[in-house]
């Protein structure tokens, strides 16, 4: 996966059993959705901008080991399946303290027009560049 995101676990997204809440990992992975979407030269003001951007349509999480205070996490991030509206996004997330595998997460997602109320076209150019990545993540 080419892209990873480094994220410290704060105190506030403890649970009341002493790690971080299930809920929280999804904000992580969102950081690091949108940090890899920026790397990829999808700006997230120019989306703004021209009112287009990602929205999850499901979400699949496997759970593997649990994150405490004061530890960080790194989430490797890559894009598969990619067609011209829609694909998915593939993340692992892993302790910085040990390397552990904490939770393994794959998103599909699509590109959305708001303002036509419908799925936006990627660029040619940013297609040909997911499916170059992917080929590449496939060789590894």
């Amino acid at each position: 996966m080419p892209h990873t995101t480094e994220i410290p676990v704060l105190w506030s997204h403890m649970d009341a059993n002493g790690h971080v809440n299930n809920g929280v990992y999804q904000s992580y992975f969102d950081e690091a959705r949108i940090q890899a979407l920026e790397k990829e030269g999808f700006s997230i003001q120019e989306m703004r901008d021209k009112k287009v951007g990602p929205v999850m349509l499901k979400a699949e999480l496997s759970y593997h080991k649990p994150l405490h205070h004061p530890d960080a996490v790194r989430i490797e991030t890559g894009f598969r399946d990619m067609s011209k509206i829609k694909g998915k996004v593939i993340q692992n997330m892993y302790r910085i303290s040990d390397g552990a595998l904490v939770c393994e997460a794959i998103f599909s997602a699509l590109f959305f027009d708001f303002e036509k109320n419908r799925p936006w076209k990627i660029p040619e150019t940013f297609l040909e560049k997911f499916k170059a990545d992917e080929k590449l993540n496939q060789n590894q």
